[in-house]
């Protein structure tokens, strides 16, 4: 008899438990991921120097909220591009492994996904730069 899903009929067990599908949907949500941890520490950088008094406080030269926007904003764009990097690499990928039938999908969606963080990181980003803080 034939098997209800003939994908998974080619499947080996060592396949399925290789943990991938894991890996796979990890770096799915790994770009939303990033943007999460931007937003929450531009919302502490905010907040804390608001509420100690730093918003005034002056670093290189530059107000030391914006200087913080910065750097966190380098960092959140520097991680959405490595997360990005490999499955853009791969995009041109075989349609079939191992009876798995999406893994171009797949690589589209992490690195479509990390496209859309780093929009939204640096949407976010903008207002806290030209907005002055505790304002």
């Amino acid at each position: 008899p034939a098997a209800p899903f003939p994908a998974a009929a080619g499947m080996s067990g060592a396949t399925r438990s290789s943990g991938r599908p894991v890996l796979e949907v990890l770096l799915n949500a790994l770009g939303l991921g990033i943007w999460a941890l931007h937003f929450g520490a531009i919302y502490a950088v905010h907040a804390v120097s608001c509420e100690r008094g730093f918003a005034g406080r002056i670093l290189l030269g530059l107000p030391l909220v914006p200087v913080a926007v910065i750097v966190l904003t380098v960092l959140a764009l520097a991680g959405l591009a490595l997360v990005m990097r490999p499955p853009l690499r791969r995009l041109d990928g075989p349609l079939d492994e191992g009876g798995e039938t999406e893994p171009r999908f797949t690589r589209w969606f992490a690195a479509t996904t990390a496209a859309l963080a780093a929009l939204a990181v640096v949407f976010q980003a903008v207002p806290a730069l030209v907005v002055p803080a505790c304002s």
